[in-house]
């Protein structure tokens, strides 16, 4: 008895740490199907914060602000920007660490976009220093806007296929419960036109047998 129940306890909590690293595996709008871009220190490596604008570190702040959530699927427990150490804590809701590198209009996007323009600006007549330059630009190219809105798209037009698939069921029956009943009345009128004929044979013939009676009576009356 004892070990029967240490095995349902084992059971429990390996389904629990299932379920745990599950939801820690989450990263994106699209957290089941996210492929992580993590941004390579090459991209950001030659990055000099002294050439950062206050107005841009603070616009760059804000975008942070804003895309966290959405990568988060519209909600996040820990939402941070520092402009002037150019550092950010971006959290879910359920507990999850999102990859932000892999979207666009993050911190780690702006700071790459900018190394790649001081690294230009450093190589000004080196092609192939500013070759180089291209090749380690590997900033986010996600947009997590549009993934939400195309989710919320996908789940609308999911619930109009549904409603109208129900619409259509409904209609369907409705015509035949009215085939049904048109049914019923042609072959009520059918019973009752038979019916009729029936009738008016019997009458017919009903007649017929006293004229054939009364013929027979007159004949019988000559014959006396």
């Amino acid at each position: 008895m004892i070990s029967k129940f240490i095995l349902a306890a084992s059971a429990l909590v390996a389904i629990a740490n299932a379920q745990t690293i599950e939801t820690s595996s989450a990263a994106s709008v699209a957290a089941s199907t996210t492929v992580s871009q993590s941004m390579p220190p090459a991209a950001t490596s030659g990055f000099n914060a002294g050439n950062v604008t206050s107005s841009d570190a603070f616009a760059w702040c804000h975008a942070q602000l804003n895309t966290c959530p959405q990568i988060c699927g519209g909600s996040a427990s820990s939402n941070q920007c520092d402009q002037t150490t150019f550092t950010y804590t971006c959290i879910c809701a359920n507990g999850t660490v999102p990859d932000c590198t892999a979207f666009t209009q993050t911190l780690p996007f702006y700071i790459c976009q900018a190394t790649y323009s001081q690294c230009i600006n450093n190589n000004p007549n080196n092609a192939e220093g500013q070759a180089t330059c291209a090749t380690n630009e590997k900033c986010g190219t996600r947009n997590a806007t549009a993934e939400a809105l195309a989710q919320t798209g996908s789940a609308s037009s999911s619930s109009t296929a549904s409603s109208t698939s129900s619409k259509a069921s409904s209609s369907g029956a409705t015509t035949a419960s009215t085939g049904s009943g048109a049914s019923s009345a042609s072959a009520t009128g059918s019973s009752a036109s038979a019916s009729s004929t029936a009738k008016s044979d019997a009458m017919t013939q009903h007649v017929a047998t006293g004229a054939f009676v009364a013929v027979l009576m007159a004949a019988f009356k000559l014959l006396l």
